[in-house]
């Protein structure tokens, strides 16, 4: 079980993938606010699969108040839902925004970039090393940002956990 930001099932929304996700963390929490932001407009990217996912009752929605803790540390909004959520439910949090995660970070929450998801999905015998370098490839040619040095890496881990996992 994870709690997740918009951008990661919007990405993964976006190419079909939710069920990677689904997989590998079983149950996705999301607090009402994320709801809003990915599917709140059904032709937004991700909309439909991620109605689905809640509608299926694998993807749960919960109402989550932000501490005034919180704001004050800048989780505001949305940011400050799904950090609430996640520190309140002892949960790690699957996010792309680098200020996100050191709010999180700072607040004791374990924190999992999407990137790290399809390494997880490959060390499991989730993805291949070909479906998760292909995936990769397509998290970033629909606008996923990953540093140069990062996807250098994150290819390296890749075909090492694809080694691994044979």
């Amino acid at each position: 079980m994870i709690v997740a930001d918009s951008a990661p099932l919007i990405y993964m929304g976006r190419l079909g993938q939710l069920g990677v996700l689904r997989r590998l963390y079983g149950n996705i929490v999301i607090p009402e606010g994320v709801l809003e932001e990915v599917a709140g407009d059904a032709e937004r990217p991700g909309a439909t699969e991620v109605k689905n996912g809640v509608d299926e009752g694998w993807i749960i929605v919960r109402k989550v108040g932000v501490p005034p803790i919180l704001n004050r540390a800048g989780a505001v909004g949305v940011d400050g839902e799904v950090l609430a959520l996640a520190k309140r439910d002892a949960l790690p949090l699957l996010t792309n925004d680098r200020v996100l995660a050191a709010l999180a970070r700072a607040q004791g929450v374990t924190v999992k970039w999407l990137t790290q998801a399809v390494i997880e999905a490959v060390a499991q015998r989730m993805l291949s090393g070909s479906e998760a370098r292909a995936l990769l490839r397509d998290l970033v040619r629909s606008g996923l940002r990953v540093r140069s040095e990062v996807l250098a890496e994150v290819v390296h881990l890749i075909d090492r956990s694809a080694t691994a996992a044979k």
